[in-house]
C-alpha cells in the first residue's frame, strides 16, 4: 500500500503489483491500461465496447497505472481547485511535483497524479469506476488540445461524418435531446458533454469523447427506449415527482448506445456543420422555436459551450495552463466561422425540439 504519494519514487515501486493489463485506443491515443485489479479491466472493456474497433495508427502511447487501496493523501495541505460559475462545495484539490501533478477528488477519496507519462491512479478505484474512465478521458482531451483544439461543453450526433452539437450550461438538456435525436437511426452519437474543434481551411473538423451518455433519471423515465436502465421500484416513485423537481434530480445513470440503438452507431470524429445552443426553460410561455443567430452581432449566445480545460491539462513542454484561463469569446466565434449556429428558445420540449432540428439539411 502506498503511504506517502508524495514520494514518487515510492509509487513506481508499486507498479509491480499491477498484473493485469490491456489496451484502449481512441483515434491517434494509444493508451496502455495497468491494474492491481483484474474486474478493472473487464469493467473498463465493457464500458469501451464501441470503441475497441479503431483503425487509425497510434501517433502517441502512455501507460496508465491503476492501483487499489485505501484513499491516501487526505492529510496534505491540497490547493483547491476554482470550480465553475455556479458550482458549489469543495470537490477537488491539487499539489504539484517534479513532472507533474497530483488532483484529489474528495467525495471519493481517489488521487490521481497527471504527467506526460507513467500516468497513476490510486484510491478506492473499483468502487469509483466513472473517476477512472474520466482520467483516462483527460488524456485523450490533452492529446487533441495539444494539437490547437478548442474544448466546448456540448453534446453532439453526427449524419454521414456531419455534425451537429448541442450546447447548454449544466442541467439545460442538452444530453436528453441528443439522445431524442438518435431515435432517427441514421444518426450517430458523437459525444455527450466535452466535444474539440478546430477551424481547418473551410471546415470545422471535431472530436467527440469516449464517454457514455450519463444522465439524469428525467431522462430515463420519459424514453420509451431508455425506462428499462430504471428500477421499477425508481420508476414508480419518480413518476409522480413533479417536473421541477425531476429536472434538477442529480441521480447519474450511464447509456450504453451499443446496447440501446444498435450497433455501429458510435463515432468519434466528423466535420461540426450545426451548432444548436439551448436557451429555453421549463416555465416559459412562449413556444419553442429555433432560430439561426449571426454571431458576429450576438456573440455571446454561445457562452454555454465555452468551457476550461481544467486541472489535468498540461501543454505540450508539460506545462499545467492556469486553472483560471478559458479562451475568448471571440476565440471560439473565430473557431466556429464555418459552423451554422442556431438558437432553441421558448418551452421546453423535446419532441418539438427533435422536429425542429430535423429540418435542418444537415441533421
Amino acid at each position: 500500500m502506498i503511504q506517502n504519494i508524495l514520494d514518487l519514487t515510492q509509487v513506481e515501486t508499486h507498479f509491480s503489483t499491477c498484473l493485469h493489463q490491456t489496451q484502449f485506443q481512441f483515434a491517434q491515443l494509444q493508451v496502455r491500461f495497468h491494474a492491481t485489479e483484474r474486474g478493472l479491466i473487464e469493467d473498463l472493456t465493457e464500458y469501451y465496447k464501441s470503441y475497441l474497433h479503431e483503425t487509425q495508427a497510434a501517433t502517441s502511447i502512455i501507460d496508465v497505472y491503476v492501483m487499489e487501496q485505501a484513499p491516501a493523501g487526505d492529510e496534505l495541505a491540497w490547493l483547491e481547485v476554482p470550480r465553475e460559475v455556479g458550482k458549489q462545495g469543495r470537490k477537488e484539490g491539487y499539489l504539484d511535483v517534479p513532472g507533474g501533478r497530483w488532483i484529489k477528488k474528495f467525495k471519493t477519496g481517489m488521487s490521481f497524479l497527471q504527467r506526460p507519462d507513467q500516468l497513476v491512479a490510486v484510491g478506492p478505484c473499483a468502487a469509483n469506476l466513472a473517476q477512472i474512465i474520466n482520467f483516462i478521458n483527460n488524456q485523450f482531451l490533452n492529446h487533441f488540445l495539444r494539437q490547437d483544439f478548442t474544448l466546448g461543453h456540448a453534446s453532439a450526433f453526427s449524419v454521414q461524418g456531419q455534425v451537429t452539437a448541442i450546447a447548454a450550461g449544466s442541467g439545460g438538456g442538452k444530453s436528453t435531446l441528443m439522445l431524442r435525436c438518435l431515435e432517427k437511426s441514421t444518426r450517430d452519437f458523437l459525444t455527450n458533454d466535452r466535444i474539440l474543434l478546430k477551424r481547418v481551411g473551410s471546415g470545422t473538423e471535431t472530436i467527440g469523447l469516449a464517454k457514455l451518455p450519463r444522465v439524469n433519471p428525467g431522462t430515463l423515465l420519459y424514453s420509451d427506449r431508455l425506462r428499462h436502465i430504471l428500477p421499477a421500484a425508481r420508476q414508480q416513485a419518480l413518476s409522480s415527482m413533479p417536473t421541477s423537481e425531476l429536472w434538477s434530480l442529480e441521480e447519474k445513470y450511464d447509456v450504453q448506445i451499443e446496447d440501446d440503438y444498435g450497433a455501429n452507431r458510435v463515432q468519434l470524429t466528423g466535420q461540426l456543420v450545426n451548432l444548436i445552443m439551448l436557451d429555453w426553460s421549463l416555465d416559459s410561455p412562449e413556444e419553442t422555436r429555433l432560430e439561426q443567430v449571426d454571431l458576429s452581432q450576438e456573440p455571446d449566445v454561445i457562452e454555454g459551450l465555452r468551457k476550461r480545460p481544467g486541472p489535468f491539462y498540461q501543454d505540450n513542454q508539460g506545462v499545467f495552463a492556469d486553472l483560471n484561463a478559458i479562451d475568448s469569446t471571440a476565440h471560439y466565434v473565430d473557431q466556429l466561422a464555418n459552423v451554422a449556429v442556431y438558437r432553441l428558445t421558448g418551452k421546453i420540449d423535446f419532441d418539438l425540439g427533435y422536429q425542429l432540428i430535423g429540418q435542418l439539411a444537415t441533421a
